[in-house]
């Protein structure tokens, strides 16, 4: 027997995927932008990084299950900026990593 999802709740499900496919997108971006950063990286450094983002990428569809994922998913973000400096955000640059 199939379960019933009122309308409401499967639009709000195709939200969070939409807003998840968008922020997997963000990763995805800062991940091209280490890659070419990769030169200024210690190797282990780098490696370090480039494991949190795969990490945040290939769980995105669970991190957008948690109630404030939206806050949550940009948290990590800003923080991935911080080190690959891609978007023109107003980050203190005393906090940039390089």
């Amino acid at each position: 027997m199939e379960s019933y999802s009122p309308p409401f709740m499967e639009i709000a499900e195709g939200k969070k995927k939409h807003i998840a496919a968008f922020y997997k997108e963000e990763f995805l971006r800062h991940k091209c932008r280490l890659e070419c950063q990769r030169p200024f990286f210690q190797e282990k450094t780098y490696e370090e990084i480039e494991s949190v983002l795969n990490r945040i990428i290939d769980e995105m569809d669970r991190i957008c299950e948690v109630d404030n994922f939206e806050e949550l998913a940009s948290h990590l973000l800003q923080r991935i900026d911080i080190v690959t400096n891609l978007s023109s955000s107003k980050v203190n640059p005393l906090y940039r990593i390089h």
